[in-house]
């Protein structure tokens, strides 16, 4: 089943989920799905903002609630916790407005934060509002490139010879280029 399968199957509770695992790939797959009608633009940024928000309160929890315990019995784990604090305290609320588009560190900062004992309140509005935000460009930047992409998409259809030719020319370009290289790597490697 292919991904475009599987969220027009499942729908909504699939992006939820999805957006919850893997945030961008499915926010974006909803916002191209809505732009080609299949879901509402609305809905997919709401679900998106419900879903984001959840998962960064779960963790958030998680970090408040078992972190002291968790770090205390994988001391490795304390130089990400200590370079969270150290960021939360540079750039306090900021932080917790934009650490979605830090990857890598998606789940590590709330806990993190939890951890730290970030009066709840606070993070559960600048939670909402991240979440909102990261919605919303995300959404709005998946719906633009859809319609960027569909338009492309039909001027090639005109110019499909011309296309594949330079896509083929590409190919054979790259692949002369790596038969070049091989030798190239492999002697000096050896030096």
């Amino acid at each position: 089943m292919s991904f475009e399968e599987l969220m027009l199957t499942y729908g909504y509770p699939i992006l939820f989920l999805g957006v919850m695992l893997e945030g961008e790939a499915f926010l974006i797959a909803g916002a191209y799905l809505a732009h080609r009608g299949y879901f509402s633009l609305p809905a997919v940024i709401g679900i998106a903002v419900l879903s984001s928000f959840v998962v960064t309160q779960i963790y958030f929890y998680l970090g408040h609630r078992y972190g002291r315990t968790f770090i205390e019995k994988r001391p490795r784990w304390q130089q990400r916790f200590d370079r969270v604090e150290r960021l939360l305290h540079k750039y306090g609320a900021g932080l917790l407005l934009v650490f979605r588009a830090l990857y890598g560190l998606r789940a590590v900062i709330p806990a993190a934060v939890g951890l730290s004992g970030y009066p709840l309140v606070k993070f559960l509005v600048l939670n909402a509002v991240g979440a909102l935000v990261w919605a919303l460009v995300i959404a709005l930047a998946g719906n633009g490139i859809a319609q960027v992409a569909e338009e492309l998409f039909h001027e090639i259809r005109y110019h499909e010879r011309t296309v594949f030719f330079v896509v083929a020319g590409l190919g054979v370009l790259w692949g002369l280029y790596q038969l070049y290289r091989q030798p190239m790597l492999k002697k000096s490697a050896r030096q």
